[in-house]
């Protein structure tokens, strides 16, 4: 009698380690979750203004912030770590501002690149004479100024820090 209760103890513990290690994983996945969204909701951010009725100051000050970058950096030599756009619709009134790290912009790259393969009834690259890879690493061309385009109703500034 005395085996049977303690070979009934031991089934007991071993239920008891398999429910805390099933618990264990699922805490650990939870736990991996909450820290890949507090790293992604860090690592970028955008921001939208609405009914924005002058639009140069927001400008302006994105001027200056990339006249501070060349300044330190007038060669370009460093690498740059994050892309940067401010953008203006005129129509909306909306100006909408975004950082995004160069590592995630790249991971979207590739992303889009082979679903551009998969596609086999439209070849972005062929219609648009457009290669992906010659935007792939950006970082390279160093920090400053990378794109202004400004027409009557829309105004896109793009830069690299």
């Amino acid at each position: 009698m005395n085996l049977f209760r303690n070979y009934s103890v031991v089934i007991f513990e071993d239920s008891t380690e398999r429910s805390r290690m099933v618990r264990l994983k699922k805490m650990m996945k939870a736990g991996a979750i909450v820290f890949i969204f507090l790293l992604l909701s860090s690592c970028f951010s955008i921001s939208i203004v609405e009914r924005v009725k002058n639009p140069d100051r927001y400008f302006k000050s994105a001027y200056r912030q990339i006249e501070e970058i060349q300044r330190h950096d007038p060669r370009r030599e460093r690498r740059a770590h994050h892309l940067q756009m401010l953008i203006y619709e005129n129509s909306d009134g909306e100006m909408i501002r975004m950082r995004l790290p160069l590592w995630l912009v790249n991971g979207c790259l590739d992303l889009g690149m082979r679903a551009a393969k998969n596609e086999r009834d439209f070849d972005f690259e062929e219609r648009y004479d457009f290669d992906w890879r010659a935007i792939k690493d950006l970082g390279r061309l160093g920090k400053g100024l990378l794109v202004e385009v400004e027409d009557e109703e829309n105004r896109v500034l793009i830069w690299l820090e």
